[in-house]
């Protein structure tokens, strides 16, 4: 009886990795409705070539989130929990597997080439720059991964090389305040008594909202102590680096932040 049970159960299972294997369509017709799809719900934040931007550079032949076809479709309809890419809960497995599809010839797209020094740019990070006072990270140090000091006012910048194109890189350490992530996104309260806060949003229930300012400092408020709350999208905490650094430098800088590894 034992016996039996276990074939069974291995049986089903075997059943279960079936299902779950993901063929992706190859057809013109499907690139086609996949190519729809992406510039509908997703060209926003990766771009019209996967080139990345707000969301992940796609246009490469390996994804780190997603060695194989099963875990893009899955990624797809089930989202990345705690980071901004959501699920797209609206379409049917056909269409996912016709996006991810499309989104596979983003491979042959040719990278931008990066110019800068990546040891120069590390020099320049810890240094000059001045990023370690906002930003944390992760190097790879052999086979390990070590969190090298930084702030908290920032994002954290592992894996930011994979996660973000040139492009936006470049723009974000020029131009702060257009690429400001949802996360970081400054509010200013204001209360009652006549106390003001700048910072981002870090928690917010019914009764309660938390704030860091600028400084890394946490303040917690009871919201029926505020008087005004004003969101300000294009307001970043960060300094633009085109007056800090010369054109060589950046160019330096930006090397490093693209030689930044995924953590897995």
């Amino acid at each position: 009886m034992r016996k039996g049970f276990l074939v069974l159960a291995a049986c089903l299972l075997s059943f279960a990795a079936e299902q779950e294997k993901v063929t992706l369509p190859t057809s013109p017709a499907d690139l086609e409705r996949g190519e729809k799809l992406y510039k509908g719900s997703c060209l926003f934040c990766h771009g019209p070539a996967g080139e990345g931007g707000k969301g992940a550079n796609l246009a490469r032949a390996k994804l780190t989130r997603a060695a194989n076809d099963e875990e893009l479709v899955k990624i797809i309809e089930q989202g990345i929990p705690g980071t901004e890419m959501p699920g797209a809960w609206h379409l049917t497995r056909k269409e996912a597997t016709q996006v991810a599809a499309f989104m596979r010839t983003f491979a042959r797209v040719e990278a931008k080439a990066v110019t800068g020094n990546a040891g120069t740019g590390k020099a320049l990070y810890h240094g000059k720059g001045g990023c370690t006072a906002c930003h944390s990270l992760r190097e790879k140090a052999g086979e390990e991964m070590v969190r090298v000091a930084g702030g908290l006012s920032g994002p954290d910048l592992t894996g930011i090389g994979v996660r973000r194109s040139v492009a936006y890189l470049r723009e974000a350490l020029l131009n702060p305040g257009v690429t400001v992530p949802d996360a970081y996104v400054s509010v200013r309260l204001t209360t009652h008594s006549g106390q003001a806060v700048t910072g981002h949003l870090l928690f917010e229930d019914t009764f309660d909202i938390l704030i860091r300012d600028d400084a890394g400092k946490n303040h917690s408020f009871s919201k029926s102590a505020l008087r005004e709350r004003v969101t300000e999208r294009n307001r970043s905490a960060m300094p633009g680096y085109g007056e800090r650094l010369t054109g060589a430098e950046l160019d330096d800088l930006l090397a490093y932040l693209v030689s930044l590894e995924e953590v897995r």
